[in-house]
């Protein structure tokens, strides 16, 4: 009997069923004008040698591990880990309550030496959110502790991103425009 999976015609015939090669993302562009979030650099960042070491004293404690887990993925340059007593704290995630602030988070970068930046997270607003809308926010703002400004959701050049500037249905974990734009920014 003859071996039917052999020979240049079965290789030929695999090449065509072969999916197409994936395209890589590409990075997006920031969507603001002026000021800090009109940029992306490692100076408007919270990371320090390569890492983010944080501190937390938030209720928000499934949020934030959330956040620190999607930016913690395979191939990330940033290492994001718990601060240690022989590490320099780079961010700590709080609350406030502000009514009146549309913001439902907030990162701050507090410039000069050993200034830890802040992720504050606003109960007037996260509280009335659902869980996974909580979690954007959440990934939102370590997004922007990484470097990351605004990304453009609606209009031609809309992309799927965490960066969306608006708390709506957009994901809760880094998109491939997200992390090309993070590999980018941190090689």
């Amino acid at each position: 009997m003859r071996n039917l999976l052999a020979g240049p015609a079965v290789f030929a015939a695999v090449l065509l069923l072969a999916p197409a090669p994936a395209h890589a993302a590409v990075a997006a562009p920031c969507i603001a004008k002026s000021g800090s979030d009109a940029t992306e650099t490692r100076a408007d960042s919270s990371v320090d040698d390569g890492e983010i070491r944080w501190t937390a004293s938030t209720k928000y404690k499934a949020e934030y591990a959330h956040a620190n887990r999607a930016w913690s993925y395979p191939g990330a340059r940033i290492r994001i880990a718990p601060d240690a007593a022989t590490t320099v704290n780079d961010l700590n995630y709080e609350d406030f309550s502000d009514p009146r602030s549309a913001a439902a988070g907030v990162w701050s970068r507090r410039p000069g030496p050993a200034a830890t930046d802040l992720i504050r997270f606003n109960k007037a607003r996260m509280d009335t959110y659902d869980p996974a809308t909580r979690r954007m926010v959440a990934a939102h703002e370590l997004g922007h502790a990484l470097g990351l400004c605004h990304k453009s959701g609606s209009g031609k050049n809309a992309v799927s991103s965490v960066m969306w500037p608006d708390v709506a249905q957009y994901p809760d974990a880094p998109t491939d425009v997200d992390k090309a734009n993070l590999k980018k920014l941190w090689g």
